[in-house]
């Protein structure tokens, strides 16, 4: 697992939860004084203890916590990879472009690191198709970032998840429509208190 992942889940952690939640997570998950850097990688299962034990203290799904954190840590990646990101984008060609921004950073990692296999696909002006495939089924920092992209690009997109790896799905494919109406509301098809986590990668 990247660094960041952690470095930023240790943010999320602390800036949601507080400081001392954080130490508790830690304590409880057996990874006490463990410091995480940006630059190192680390075991996947780092992510999984540390989200299921968040999830026991806060009487939440592990689920659930990964896509808070999805949706948290939009900003920070946003400002962290600015110089991939073309500042005449919205939200929605953000989405659209994921897969270059993705390659981009997987040809710059030199580690031995194997990230998740994104793709993406323009069905039209208002509409984007977003298939996530990785042993590691973290598909709902997916779901949280996409909300995270709204409201850090003040759009209204709402989605449907229409096959899902937690479902026995061979990958998770989002469809994300850009909409007037401020009403609607974000879709998913999945089980969401379904636990998080798969094979190391």
């Amino acid at each position: 697992m990247h660094g960041i992942i952690l470095k930023t889940l240790q943010a999320f952690v602390v800036d949601t939860y507080g400081e001392d939640a954080w130490l508790t997570i830690q304590r409880e998950a057996d990874l006490e004084e463990k410091v995480y850097v940006p630059v190192t990688v680390y075991p996947d299962r780092d992510v999984y203890e540390l989200v299921h034990t968040a999830g026991e203290l806060t009487d939440q799904s592990p689920r659930t916590i990964l896509a808070q954190y999805g949706k948290w840590v939009v900003p920070a990646l946003l400002e962290t990879y600015a110089l991939h990101i073309d500042d005449e984008w919205d939200g929605l060609e953000l989405i659209a472009n994921i897969q270059q921004f993705h390659t981009s950073l997987r040809t710059r990692d030199l580690t031995t690191l194997t990230t998740p296999r994104i793709r993406s696909e323009r069905i039209d002006e208002n509409r984007v198709k977003i298939t996530y495939d990785s042993d590691r089924k973290l598909c709902d920092i997916a779901r949280g970032a996409i909300e995270g992209v709204a409201d850090r690009f003040d759009e209204n997109l709402v989605y449907q998840e229409q096959t899902c790896m937690h479902d026995g799905d061979d990958a998770c494919r989002f469809e994300i429509r850009r909409t007037t109406d401020t009403t609607a509301e974000l879709e998913f098809e999945s089980t969401a208190d379904t636990p998080a986590g798969g094979n190391d990668d």
